[in-house]
């Protein structure tokens, strides 16, 4: 398996903003040195519950800072972005980690960021659709393209620089639709599956893949997905989760305010990627060393090849996280590899 370290650097009541990057970077810089095998930020507007507003940037501040972990972007919302200024922050940030980025894009759901952008989130389907459009045309072009669309006009635009993975970083697409899922496969896209859902839900979400892939006449060696996942591990699980459950119920609470903020009469954010009704035991990997591989296990059935830690939540101390980590990289990630 590959492993990844997710992280959305939040802000709880009472942190410093400078103290909770520094702690962040500090942490994602440990992955890298633990031999973790990437490291994915997602973007968030106006609240706590993300500081990272522009993810490329931060990436390319840690393509300075590490040697070997990918680095991406989990999701970059991209009706939020101008597509030829997404292009060519994408490139730019590929450009100056040598081609260790990937691009993991989707369509957003909090209502507040949309409001705050001055843009509709009922148009964000057809918004991110155009946006992809455009980034395949750019990228693929061999000089400057011209567009003329709903959302995006533009002539003769050839963003600079080119990505150094050529034609462009691997795509990620946040979907577990049907007709997403299709897009996927047939155009050789990964796939980013969410993080606060039950395996129950995960194993559904994977058949309609395999299906999706065996339409598009390709195996199940094709698939590429990335399943993320809130992780703490301590020496017991008892330890685990005493440390672990009220930080990460905390993070989810905020979350779905968030979700529902606002949204009385007017179009929501749309689903949530944290079913708050699943049994956490069902949806994270809180334990002892052998309780998290027994997990790793179990995703690993579904098919699912690669995961994403998400270990920095709510006001969980820095030390037990990069204990955490430690103890991950000691007793697990050996063995994750390997499966």
């Amino acid at each position: 398996m590959q492993i990844g370290l997710f992280h959305s650097i939040q802000w709880p009541e009472g942190s410093d903003q400078s103290d909770r990057y520094a702690q962040a970077l500090t942490q994602a810089c440990h992955a890298d040195a633990l031999g973790f095998d990437s490291v994915w930020l997602t973007e968030h507007h106006f609240s706590r519950h993300g500081i990272v507003s522009d993810s490329l940037m931060v990436l390319a501040h840690l393509a300075a800072r590490t040697s070997h972990v990918r680095l991406g972007t989990a999701v970059s919302v991209l009706p939020l972005h101008h597509p030829l200024r997404f292009a060519e922050a994408a490139a730019t940030a590929d450009q100056l980690s040598g081609g260790r980025i990937d691009l993991g894009i989707g369509r957003g759901y909090q209502p507040g960021e949309f409001r705050g952008f001055g843009v509709d989130i009922a148009e964000k389907n057809a918004m991110f659709d155009e946006a992809l459009e455009v980034l395949r045309l750019v990228w693929s072009a061999d000089g400057p393209a011209s567009h003329s669309g709903t959302y995006f006009s533009f002539e003769d635009a050839a963003p600079q620089p080119r990505p150094f993975q050529q034609p462009h970083p691997p795509l990620w697409v946040a979907t577990d639709s049907p007709g997403g899922l299709a897009m996927c496969a047939a155009q050789d896209w990964g796939v980013l599956l969410p993080q606060g859902t039950s395996l129950t839900v995960t194993e559904g979400q994977m058949k309609r893949y395999a299906d999706a892939l065996a339409d598009a006449g390709c195996g199940p060696e094709r698939a590429r997905a990335y399943l993320a996942r809130a992780t703490h591990l301590a020496p017991t699980d008892a330890q685990a989760w005493a440390e672990a459950e009220g930080p990460y119920r905390e993070f989810l609470g905020y979350a779905d305010r968030l979700r529902q903020r606002g949204t009385e009469g007017r179009e929501t954010g749309g689903r949530s990627p944290f079913d708050l009704d699943a049994d956490l035991r069902s949806s994270v990997l809180f334990g002892s060393p052998e309780t998290i591989i027994s997990g790793l296990e179990a995703i690993r059935e579904l098919g699912i090849e690669s995961v994403m830690l998400f270990m920095h939540m709510g006001g969980l101390p820095h030390e037990k996280i990069m204990a955490s980590m430690d103890l991950f990289a000691r007793e697990v990630l050996p063995v994750a590899h390997e499966m």
